[in-house]
């Protein structure tokens, strides 16, 4: 299970990554990174190796635990940011300010300082769990946790009438379910830390399958309605830009029948900076130097015919089209 929610997380993280936007929010990006490796860290391998660098006294539990608060509060931003359909709406609660992750944070560290954990165990609350701090630790992660992704999941329900259509319905209705079931999860995390101390051990192993389901159903929810709106970002630019460079291909011949005798009016591709939407800048200085020849010399009209009357309308047509699509 470990392996499975570390592996979709880091594919989510090299989606962001490859389809994030200079000038936008980084919240998603960090939340993603800081998960991804509080998960990593988690795998039995990886955590063996770890903790015996730093002493095999499981400061790797530690570390992995504050990574995951920090994501967590990054994620319930993002999401949050995200919903809210206007900037003033997206004002982040005070439960999702920094003070409060920082608050959680120094509380498990204090915590943790307290347990008596001498060997390394990559079955920390399983092994540690019945020592009052332990539960204490986990506890106050866990209230965290579910706090901030109850108000995420809160946002998305307040604010589902906003998205109503696209990619975007589908994609917070599976992120406000992840939200429910990282709530229904972190119900589940405190009940067993209670049963724990209570030493109640053939309870809490009756309750363990259904630890697993919850992380897997969160993590699977909330990685694919994070991933499709930039997804879908991803492939509607590839196709924006084979379909505009098909409609170059075809107006070239046009446009270069249009500038001839027309020394002042010519494409210059060292002015067309390099950038993702190259094509797209070419494309509409050619229709505008098209249309420019044409209003300055009525001969114009006769060079590029009938049929490249037709072809200058397409590209119009096609550049307004890219221009109006929704991003």
């Amino acid at each position: 299970m470990e392996a499975f929610v570390a592996t979709i997380m880091v594919l989510l993280t090299l989606i962001v990554v490859a389809t994030r936007r200079q000038g936008k929010d980084t919240s998603i990006l960090w939340a993603a990174v800081l998960i991804s490796l509080s998960l990593v860290l988690n795998l039995n391998h990886v955590y063996i190796y770890v903790d015996e660098k730093f002493g095999g006294r499981n400061y790797t539990d530690l570390g992995a635990n504050l990574l995951l608060l920090v994501g967590i509060y990054f994620l319930a931003r993002a999401i949050h940011r995200a919903a809210s359909p206007t900037p003033a709406d997206g004002s982040s609660p005070r439960l999702l300010g920094k003070s409060s992750v920082v608050l959680a944070a120094t509380l498990a560290a204090t915590f943790f300082a307290l347990i008596d954990a001498p060997a390394t165990s990559t079955t920390f609350m399983r092994d540690y769990g019945a020592q009052p701090f332990a539960a204490l630790y986990s506890m106050v992660q866990y209230v965290y946790i579910g706090s901030v992704m109850a108000t995420a999941g809160y946002t998305c329900l307040k604010f589902r009438k906003s998205w109503s259509t696209g990619v975007y319905t589908l994609a917070f209705a599976l992120i406000g379910s992840g939200c429910a079931s990282a709530v229904l999860l972190v119900i589940q995390v405190l009940m067993l830390d209670v049963l724990h101390l209570l030493g109640q051990l053939q309870l809490m192993s009756s309750l363990d399958s259904l630890y697993g389901a919850l992380n897997s159903a969160t993590f699977a929810l909330l990685c694919t309605g994070l991933a499709l709106p930039p997804a879908r970002r991803r492939i509607l630019g590839l196709r924006d830009v084979t379909e505009t460079n098909s409609v170059l291909r075809t107006l070239e011949p046009v446009w270069a029948k249009a500038i001839r005798g027309n020394r002042g009016v010519t494409l210059d591709l060292r002015v067309v900076p390099d950038h993702p939407e190259k094509p797209r800048r070419k494309l509409h200085r050619m229709v505008v130097e098209i249309q420019d020849s044409l209003a300055r010399d009525p001969s114009t009209a006769n060079r590029i015919g009938t049929d490249g009357m037709d072809k200058l309308s397409t590209a119009a047509e096609f550049l307004e089209g890219l221009t109006c699509r929704p991003k």
